[in-house]
């Protein structure tokens, strides 16, 4: 049981780590360029996979364009994550 006088602690979050001098500090280090690509690989194969799916869906109910649909859903949503995750851009202050 906690002890209601007692205040709660906060959690922590990531500490920015300095690159080098003249760079800015970035939370967890430097994005690889890899995580940007399948960031950017997952976002657009979302997209696909969601206009093909309603483009079948469009043509008359189906299983197979509801499942591409979803799918694509899926895919996207992972995309926006992980590239959100990536942090700011460079040039964004």
């Amino acid at each position: 049981m906690t002890d209601p006088a007692k205040p709660r602690r906060r959690a922590r979050r990531a500490r920015p780590v300095a690159t080098a001098p003249d760079e800015p500090a970035t939370v967890g280090g430097s994005v690889d360029e890899r995580q940007v690509r399948a960031a950017r690989r997952a976002l657009a194969g979302g997209g696909a996979l969601v206009g093909i799916g309603l483009a079948i869906v469009g043509i008359g109910p189906s299983e197979a364009g509801q499942a591409i649909t979803l799918a694509g859903l899926v895919a996207t949503m992972y995309g926006v994550h992980a590239y959100g995750r990536l942090g700011p851009d460079e040039g964004a202050a």
